[in-house]
């Protein structure tokens, strides 16, 4: 692919600067070896200039710059951020893995005239999680609930602990809950600050008006995921498929997000810009590095952005 992308340079076809920006998942920094690795990879199969984003690192930083920040601090401070790197490009490929990628999505709606051209969201809960796998049970243990006097995660049932997410003492200090959707608590999740803006559902019509022109601005959306991830649950997510309240699963099409065309995404479908990838074998922490990934996914997602040119 290198090899195509000089042959194209060489014969003036590639006109625009072209930068890779990569968000990373919640529990990593922007240098964590895995990301560092996917830099390498990027960078020698295709020539591109991949910027890891240097924002809310790891579980241990202080509380307002940790990746557990809430979404609402952390969306426009990285945003910023992404501003300043991509003023440097004709346009960017947007990459954001597992938390990265929502957080992406976010900056993508909120972004006025963004040079997002491709955005490629990676083992990203694009509509959210609804069920608790054991890791997220842990962490909210470790980070939640031994912080709140008088709470003992033993005690707590599986479907109190999904309401305690919604919480406001939870989503004020555990980013990921910001992005949990049950269905069986639809109430309660339309009365938390983030997901339901992202995802159009709430806010004056203007606004909505602004995000959904914002996300249908960009040329091409991909989506990679698999059935053994093993934390997003449901995995369907990752390709914007949920389930229901009787927990059937259903696909992009038949989600009230794409059918109400809520924040654009059925505009983009319609007009063949959305592309999924789904990928078995591959665990939630190895889509960065996963050579069927990479090599099945990733490159063939971005070959026409460095070639049509």
């Amino acid at each position: 692919m290198f090899l195509l992308v000089l042959l194209a340079s060489t014969l003036g076809l590639q006109a625009e600067k072209v930068g890779l920006l990569y968000m990373h998942g919640c529990g990593q920094s922007f240098d964590h070896p895995g990301n560092v690795d996917f830099k390498n990879f990027v960078e020698q199969n295709t020539g591109v200039t991949v910027h890891l984003i240097d924002a809310f690192n790891d579980l241990a930083a202080p509380p307002t710059e940790s990746s557990l920040t809430p979404m609402w601090i952390q969306v426009p401070a990285i945003l910023e951020q992404v501003k300043n790197i991509s003023a440097q490009y004709d346009k960017i490929i947007a990459v954001g893995y597992s938390q990265g990628g929502v957080i992406w999505r976010a900056m993508i709606e909120d972004w006025n005239n963004h040079n997002v051209d491709t955005f490629i969201a990676m083992a990203s809960p694009q509509h959210g999680f609804a069920d608790l796998p054991q890791d997220f049970l842990v962490t909210i243990k470790d980070y939640v609930i031994d912080s709140i006097q008088g709470a003992s995660a033993n005690n707590l049932r599986h479907n109190f602990l999904k309401a305690f997410l919604y919480s406001k003492k939870v989503q004020n200090v555990f980013s990921p809950s910001n992005f949990f959707l049950e269905p069986a608590m639809y109430n309660l999740y339309k009365n938390t600050r983030f997901f339901p803006r992202l995802n159009n559902e709430v806010g004056p019509d203007s606004e909505k008006q602004r995000q959904k022109k914002n996300f249908e601005r960009l040329r091409k959306f991909v989506m990679v995921g698999g059935p053994d991830d093993g934390v997003i649950n449901p995995w369907q997510s990752e390709i914007f498929g949920f389930r229901t309240v009787d927990r059937k699963i259903v696909s992009m099409n038949e989600t009230e997000f794409y059918k109400k065309n809520l924040f654009g995404l059925r505009t983009l479908d319609e007009k063949g810009a959305v592309t999924t990838c789904v990928v078995e074998g591959v665990l939630h922490k190895e889509f960065p590095n996963h050579s069927a990934v990479l090599n099945g996914c990733f490159l063939p997602a971005i070959e026409d952005v460095l070639l049509d040119n």
